[in-house]
Protein backbone atom coordinates (compact mmCIF):
# COMPACT_ATOMS: atom_id res chain seq x y z
CA UNK A 1 0.00 0.00 0.00
CA UNK A 2 2.98 2.21 0.96
CA UNK A 3 4.67 1.53 -2.33
CA UNK A 4 1.24 2.47 -4.12
CA UNK A 5 0.93 6.02 -2.95
CA UNK A 6 4.47 6.73 -3.04
CA UNK A 7 4.88 5.90 -7.04
CA UNK A 8 1.14 8.10 -7.49
CA UNK A 9 2.26 10.82 -5.26
CA UNK A 10 5.66 10.84 -7.41
CA UNK A 11 3.63 11.29 -10.31
CA UNK A 12 1.18 13.55 -8.73
CA UNK A 13 3.95 15.74 -7.43
CA UNK A 14 5.96 15.94 -10.37
CA UNK A 15 3.25 16.64 -12.86
CA UNK A 16 1.81 19.16 -11.03
CA UNK A 17 5.42 20.75 -10.34
CA UNK A 18 5.80 21.04 -14.04
CA UNK A 19 2.55 22.35 -14.45
CA UNK A 20 3.13 25.24 -11.77
CA UNK A 21 6.64 25.90 -13.45
CA UNK A 22 5.02 27.15 -17.04
CA UNK A 23 1.34 28.43 -14.75
CA UNK A 24 2.24 32.03 -16.55
CA UNK A 25 2.26 30.51 -20.05
CA UNK A 26 -0.59 28.45 -19.43
CA UNK A 27 -2.56 31.50 -17.49
CA UNK A 28 -3.14 34.99 -16.99
CA UNK A 29 -1.44 36.16 -13.74
CA UNK A 30 -3.78 36.95 -11.27
CA UNK A 31 -3.49 36.73 -7.30
CA UNK A 32 -4.62 32.99 -7.59
CA UNK A 33 -1.42 32.21 -10.11
CA UNK A 34 0.90 34.62 -8.44
CA UNK A 35 0.24 33.02 -5.04
CA UNK A 36 0.73 28.96 -6.66
CA UNK A 37 3.97 30.87 -8.93
CA UNK A 38 5.34 33.43 -7.71
CA UNK A 39 6.89 36.29 -10.58
CA UNK A 40 9.64 37.06 -8.10
CA UNK A 41 12.92 35.17 -9.21
CA UNK A 42 13.97 34.63 -5.24
CA UNK A 43 15.57 31.63 -4.65
CA UNK A 44 12.74 30.53 -2.51
CA UNK A 45 10.04 30.47 -4.86
CA UNK A 46 12.21 28.52 -7.54
CA UNK A 47 13.23 25.67 -5.54
CA UNK A 48 9.52 26.02 -3.56
CA UNK A 49 7.56 25.05 -6.83
CA UNK A 50 7.01 21.58 -5.55
CA UNK A 51 5.93 22.49 -2.16
CA UNK A 52 2.47 23.26 -2.70
CA UNK A 53 1.77 19.81 -4.64
CA UNK A 54 3.53 18.15 -1.85
CA UNK A 55 0.85 19.95 0.35
CA UNK A 56 -1.77 18.57 -1.69
CA UNK A 57 -0.60 15.22 -2.01
CA UNK A 58 -0.27 15.22 1.95
CA UNK A 59 -3.60 16.54 2.15
CA UNK A 60 -5.05 13.18 -0.20
CA UNK A 61 -3.00 10.51 1.73
CA UNK A 62 -3.63 11.72 5.21
CA UNK A 63 -6.93 9.92 5.31
CA UNK A 64 -5.05 6.44 4.77
CA UNK A 65 -1.55 6.93 6.05
CA UNK A 66 -2.34 9.54 8.82
CA UNK A 67 -2.11 7.06 11.46
CA UNK A 68 1.16 6.20 10.70
CA UNK A 69 3.65 7.04 13.53
CA UNK A 70 6.10 8.74 11.00
CA UNK A 71 4.11 10.41 8.76
CA UNK A 72 4.83 14.08 9.31
CA UNK A 73 8.39 13.06 9.60
CA UNK A 74 8.61 11.65 6.21
CA UNK A 75 6.46 14.25 4.67
CA UNK A 76 8.93 16.95 6.10
CA UNK A 77 11.84 14.66 5.09
CA UNK A 78 10.28 14.66 2.12
CA UNK A 79 9.91 18.45 1.64
CA UNK A 80 13.61 18.89 3.00
CA UNK A 81 15.09 16.13 0.38
CA UNK A 82 13.34 17.88 -2.16
CA UNK A 83 13.89 21.45 -1.68
CA UNK A 84 17.87 20.78 -1.19
CA UNK A 85 18.16 18.56 -4.05
CA UNK A 86 16.63 20.88 -6.18
CA UNK A 87 18.62 23.93 -5.03
CA UNK A 88 21.90 21.80 -5.64
CA UNK A 89 20.96 20.70 -8.93
CA UNK A 90 19.43 24.37 -10.31
CA UNK A 91 22.36 26.44 -8.46
CA UNK A 92 24.76 24.28 -9.48
CA UNK A 93 24.17 24.23 -12.84
CA UNK A 94 23.73 28.13 -13.18
CA UNK A 95 27.05 27.94 -11.51
CA UNK A 96 28.77 25.75 -14.50
CA UNK A 97 26.56 27.79 -17.40
CA UNK A 98 25.55 31.27 -16.28
CA UNK A 99 21.72 30.92 -17.22
CA UNK A 100 18.73 29.04 -16.42
CA UNK A 101 17.83 26.11 -18.70
CA UNK A 102 14.35 24.91 -19.08
CA UNK A 103 15.42 21.43 -19.30
CA UNK A 104 17.32 21.37 -16.22
CA UNK A 105 14.72 22.94 -14.19
CA UNK A 106 12.33 20.00 -15.32
CA UNK A 107 15.05 17.44 -14.44
CA UNK A 108 15.60 19.09 -11.39
CA UNK A 109 11.74 18.50 -10.39
CA UNK A 110 12.17 14.99 -11.23
CA UNK A 111 15.18 14.19 -9.87
CA UNK A 112 14.53 15.80 -6.09
CA UNK A 113 10.59 14.40 -6.13
CA UNK A 114 12.92 10.96 -6.51
CA UNK A 115 14.70 11.57 -3.64
CA UNK A 116 12.13 13.61 -1.50
CA UNK A 117 9.51 10.55 -2.14
CA UNK A 118 12.02 7.60 -1.08
CA UNK A 119 12.74 9.16 2.35
CA UNK A 120 9.20 9.40 2.74
CA UNK A 121 8.46 5.86 1.47
CA UNK A 122 11.74 4.87 4.73
CA UNK A 123 10.11 6.49 6.69
CA UNK A 124 6.47 5.37 6.60
CA UNK A 125 7.86 1.78 6.23
CA UNK A 126 9.78 2.05 9.62
CA UNK A 127 7.01 3.27 11.26
CA UNK A 128 4.66 0.85 9.86
CA UNK A 129 3.86 -1.16 13.25
CA UNK A 130 3.51 1.91 15.43
CA UNK A 131 -0.33 3.56 15.37
CA UNK A 132 -1.44 6.90 16.24
CA UNK A 133 -4.45 8.75 16.46
CA UNK A 134 -4.93 10.33 12.66
CA UNK A 135 -5.32 13.85 14.17
CA UNK A 136 -2.01 13.91 15.63
CA UNK A 137 -0.82 14.14 11.84
CA UNK A 138 -3.60 16.64 10.69
CA UNK A 139 -2.26 18.98 13.03
CA UNK A 140 0.95 18.84 12.18
CA UNK A 141 0.21 19.17 8.84
CA UNK A 142 -1.94 22.06 9.72
CA UNK A 143 1.10 23.73 11.24
CA UNK A 144 3.35 23.18 8.49
CA UNK A 145 0.77 25.08 5.84
CA UNK A 146 0.29 27.36 8.18
CA UNK A 147 3.85 28.72 8.68
CA UNK A 148 4.10 27.73 4.67
CA UNK A 149 1.51 30.08 4.12
CA UNK A 150 2.95 32.64 6.58
CA UNK A 151 6.41 32.81 4.67
CA UNK A 152 4.90 33.55 1.07
CA UNK A 153 2.72 36.19 2.51
CA UNK A 154 5.63 37.32 4.40
CA UNK A 155 9.00 36.56 4.13
CA UNK A 156 11.56 36.77 6.22
CA UNK A 157 14.46 39.88 5.02
CA UNK A 158 17.21 37.34 4.19
CA UNK A 159 18.97 36.70 0.57
CA UNK A 160 17.04 33.60 0.34
CA UNK A 161 13.62 34.84 0.66
CA UNK A 162 14.23 38.42 -1.54
CA UNK A 163 17.10 37.78 -3.13
CA UNK A 164 17.59 36.91 -6.91
CA UNK A 165 18.30 33.59 -7.89
CA UNK A 166 20.94 34.61 -10.25
CA UNK A 167 23.17 36.86 -8.60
Amino acid sequence: MYSFFMISGYFFVVGASVILQYLFEIFSINIVTKFLSPTEDTIFNKIGIIMIPNILWALIEIVLLGNNYYFILGFLLNIFVSLCLMYVVRYGYTLISKYDSNIVNVVSIFFACFFGFLCNYLCLMIGVNRNINPLYSILGLLIFIIIYVLIRLFPPNTKFFRGKFMD
